[in-house]
C-alpha cells in the first residue's frame, strides 16, 4: 500500500499546472484520492470484521492487519487535513 503525501504532491506540481490550470485544483485531486483510499480501507476492514466474525475460519491477522492499514491511513488524513487547514489560516493572516 503506497499512500502519497498530497502536500507534498502539490508543491512538486507548482511548476506543471492541473487540468484548469490551478494549483488549488491538483491538490483537490490529490486529496479527493486520499479520502478514496482512506474509505477503501475502512470498508476492506469492516468487510475483515464481519468475515471475521462469521466465517468458521477465524483469519485474526489478516483482521488485524486490515484495522492497522485503516486506523493509520485514518490519522494521516487528519494530519494532512490539520496542516492544511493550519497552512490556510497562516495565509490569511498574512498581511500584504
Amino acid at each position: 500500500m503506497r499512500i502519497e503525501n498530497p502536500t507534498l504532491s502539490a508543491l512538486q506540481g507548482q511548476s506543471r499546472a492541473g487540468k484548469d490550470g490551478t494549483l488549488v485544483s491538483e491538490l483537490s485531486a490529490t486529496f479527493g484520492k486520499m479520502l478514496d483510499e482512506v474509505n477503501r480501507l475502512q470498508l476492506e476492514s469492516d468487510h475483515k470484521i464481519e468475515e471475521f466474525a462469521t466465517s468458521p475460519e477465524k483469519d485474526i491477522h489478516g483482521t488485524m492487519i486490515a484495522l492497522q492499514k485503516a486506523d493509520i491511513s485514518l490519522r494521516l488524513l487528519l494530519q494532512v487535513r490539520s496542516r492544511l487547514t493550519a497552512a490556510y489560516q497562516d495565509i490569511v493572516r498574512m498581511q500584504i
